[in-house]
């Protein structure tokens, strides 16, 4: 498999240097059509829906006036909610203008009404499990800064901050692989592994055949995967196949033909836990692409990171409950738990993770804490660039105030649609002084956030969904080295991108600006 920055043979990372990757797409056109088959379905159910609504509206007058009553009060209800002012402003506008019918959709996706009985599940177990949750770490010696973010963590999430944690920054998601297989080699208790994209092929077949060795020897293997990102790559046969070997595989939200809003709620987070002892989470998936053995968008750029010590608790602890939530089975949360040694390390590790299940939106105010407290720079990664106002305009008085602002995107879109709208809000910000960069022939898929005393690695992008729609996962961390080597790949970003300046914005054009206007209307959803 190929990646830009090393070889090493017989690995999954090997590659002569990024001037010499070559741009292929390739396609699977049946994954293709069975996706388009199910949205088919489903959107022609939205049809049926909306036309026998429409008659019934031509039957019983008095339903327009009613309608026009429960949208504006509907209105009303969001102005007052809690959700952030850019899905205000997208609901508001579709409950005014589209009034016959809008308030149904927003009823039928509001998570406070749709997933209220989930909540309650996940409120039980939490409560249950909240006894296995580590004491926090003493801030005494550490950065006021980093105090600060950490202190948001545990009193929003109860999610610890740990000391004596050793980490490591991979620079892609070949690299990162290169460690997962080897470490999965040496489990000898458990391996827990969440994704949201497992996919058919190499990547796979080389995690299986370990997966395999290791429950042969009595190894406790479990997969979670979610449904619709998995949907069309991850066949059923090679499900069947994963479950006769002894693995235990669950999917969360499972895609079926039938209209629901509750489709737009995934698991984003990425996880390869062993032993207790080791944890990696990042932006890249358990797909081909990733690793660069295929070429979906051009060379796949992605970032992940590994911690070892009992930080690894955090990750173990999410993982757990989320399987119990699906299976319906209690766990044995206790021996799956401070199985790890602990490192001289006194850098701050806080792995979080963040979700429909917590109420507040906690990686972005993790973001939104690191870019407020920031002092030198704050430089961003992200495949989509879709935030809310509070921090376009966070991002500008940074850069107004002389901190060093930069955005990396991609400059090979894999949604077309969503590329229009990143690209014009990160253009947006280029009159403040914020830098916008796209990285060549590349698709950035890494999710990182990077300031002169702190920086988050996940699976977290900037936009609505990740924010408020979606299951996350990232570290939190101050680790010197950690930080350095996270500076340095930036920097080998930047020498291979492009900046984008005010005479080359895309954004001068009227279309463009038209069409991220339009495209924008639909943000919460991409």
């Amino acid at each position: 498999m190929k990646d830009v920055n090393e070889v090493k043979i017989g690995k999954v990372s090997q590659a002569p240097g990024f001037d010499a990757v070559k741009i292929k797409t390739e396609f699977n056109a049946f994954g293709f059509m069975k996706t388009c088959w199910l949205l088919l379905t489903i959107f022609l159910q939205f049809v049926v829906l909306m036309l026998s609504y429409m008659y019934l509206h031509e039957l019983f007058q008095w339903l327009s006036l009613a309608s026009i009553i429960i949208s504006v009060s509907t209105c009303i209800y969001v102005l007052s909610s809690d959700k952030n002012g850019l899905i205000k402003g997208v609901w508001i506008f579709f409950l005014l203008v589209c009034f016959m019918f809008a308030y149904i959709l927003f009823f039928a996706s509001d998570e406070h009404i749709l997933f209220v009985p989930s909540k309650k599940r996940y409120k039980k177990i939490y409560a249950k499990t909240d006894k296995h949750i580590d004491k926090q770490l003493s801030f005494e010696k550490v950065d006021k800064k980093v105090a600060s973010d950490c202190k948001y963590l545990q009193n929003i999430g109860k999610f610890v901050a740990y000391d004596g944690t050793r980490a490591k920054y991979y620079p892609s998601g070949a690299k990162m692989f290169d460690d997962v297989l080897e470490d999965l080699a040496k489990a000898e208790k458990y391996i827990f592994i969440e994704f949201y994209i497992i996919s058919d092929g190499v990547l796979l077949e080389k995690t299986l055949k370990i997966l395999k060795e290791k429950v042969d020897q009595g190894v406790d293997v479990r997969i979670i995967y979610d449904d619709m990102g998995s949907y069309g790559t991850f066949k059923r046969k090679t499900k069947r196949r994963i479950k006769k070997m002894g693995i235990k595989l669950r999917s969360y939200n499972k895609m079926i033909p039938v209209f629901s809003m509750a489709l737009n709620f995934r698991d984003h987070r990425k996880f390869v836990l062993v032993d207790g002892k080791i944890g990696y989470t990042g932006g890249a998936n358990l797909a081909d692409e990733y690793v660069n053995e295929k070429r979906m968008h051009g060379y796949w750029k992605d970032t992940a990171i590994k911690i070892e010590g009992n930080a690894v608790n955090a990750f173990v602890l999410a993982f757990l409950r989320q399987w119990e939530f699906l299976t319906k089975e209690e766990q044995d949360y206790e021996k799956h738990l401070n199985l790890a040694q602990t490192f001289s390390n006194k850098q701050v590790v806080a792995p979080f993770v963040d979700g429909i299940d917590y109420k507040p939106a906690i990686a972005r105010d993790v973001y939104i804490n690191m870019i407020a407290n920031a002092q030198e720079k704050v430089w961003i990664m992200t495949p989509y660039f879709i935030p809310d106002d509070t921090i376009l305009d966070l991002l500008k008085n940074k850069a107004r105030s002389g901190v060093d602002v930069r955005i990396v995107l991609p400059d090979v879109a894999d949604k077309k649609y969503v590329y229009i709208v990143s690209r014009n809000n990160a253009e947006r910000l280029l009159d403040a002084g914020v830098r916008v960069f796209t990285m060549t022939h590349s698709f950035v898929h890494a999710k990182m956030c990077l300031t002169e005393y702190s920086a988050v690695v996940g699976s977290i992008n900037f936009d609505q969904r990740s924010f408020c729609q979606q299951f996350e996962s990232g570290v939190y961390t101050n680790d010197n080295q950690v930080l350095s080597d996270i500076e340095k790949d930036y920097q080998d970003t930047f020498a291979k991108s492009c900046e984008v300046t005010v005479k080359n914005r895309r954004r001068n054009k009227l279309s463009n600006r038209v069409l991220a206007g339009v495209f924008r209307l639909a943000s919460p959803f991409m």
